[in-house]
């Protein structure tokens, strides 16, 4: 009789799409473990982007001064921007533009008046809260406010006279009559300026479309 002859089983041989889709266990803890590092890592880079504070360990984080300071002064710092940007658009609109010259005189004219109280640009930049690319922003914008709006205010006689007669004794007592009428007529002629922007920017504000989403 024959004998029975013991037959061994061959393990299927591993498919490699199988292997593909199961990829080994300590190849997914080395991937989560660079994650995670890589995590961290970001977190401490841009920690000022959530966490503006830590007191005695526990953190203030910077959504709630951002809350808090759009409570306090939001609605003004929102219009702002939108009348800056109004300005920005109009300029635009009309193909006016500010050169670099421009821009560099007036900060040398700022330069000057602030040396002259024994200040640099930059003690007076830091003292209120500014830098000098905010300065800029700010001369830029001012210098296409008076090209959209012109400079062609006048001050009559008459009403330099008739404002010395009502404010006499506001007036330096040891100025001329020639320095206190030039100092008058500066100040009126400021005063128009002013109201002629203002009513440029209320009308500006009235004419344009602006859809607001948060309520302050």
């Amino acid at each position: 009789m024959p004998r029975n002859r013991k037959t061994t089983k061959h393990p299927e041989p591993v498919k490699e799409e199988a292997i593909a889709k199961n990829p080994p266990r300590q190849r997914w803890q080395l991937l989560a473990g660079v994650i995670i590092v890589l995590i961290l890592a970001l977190a401490y880079l841009f920690k000022g982007l959530l966490i503006a504070a830590v007191v005695n360990g526990r953190p203030i984080y910077r959504p709630v001064v951002i809350s808090e300071l759009e409570k306090q002064g939001g609605k003004q710092t929102l219009d702002s921007l939108i009348t800056q940007d109004l300005i920005v658009q109009e300029a635009a609109r009309k193909n006016i533009t500010v050169s670099q010259k421009e821009i560099d005189d007036q900060l040398k004219t700022i330069e000057s008046n602030i040396s002259g109280q024994g200040l640099t640009l930059d003690q007076a930049l830091q003292q209120q809260g500014m830098t000098k690319n905010d300065l800029i922003n700010q001369i830029k914008l001012q210098l296409m406010l008076q090209k959209l709006v012109g400079d062609n205010v006048t001050v009559t006689d008459k009403e330099i006279e008739d404002y010395i007669a009502a404010n006499k004794n506001q007036l330096p007592a040891e100025a001329s009559p020639e320095a206190q009428k030039e100092q008058v007529s500066q100040q009126l002629k400021n005063q128009k300026e002013q109201q002629k922007i203002q009513d440029f920017i209320t009308k500006l504000r009235s004419d344009a479309k602006i859809s607001y989403f948060v309520n302050y």
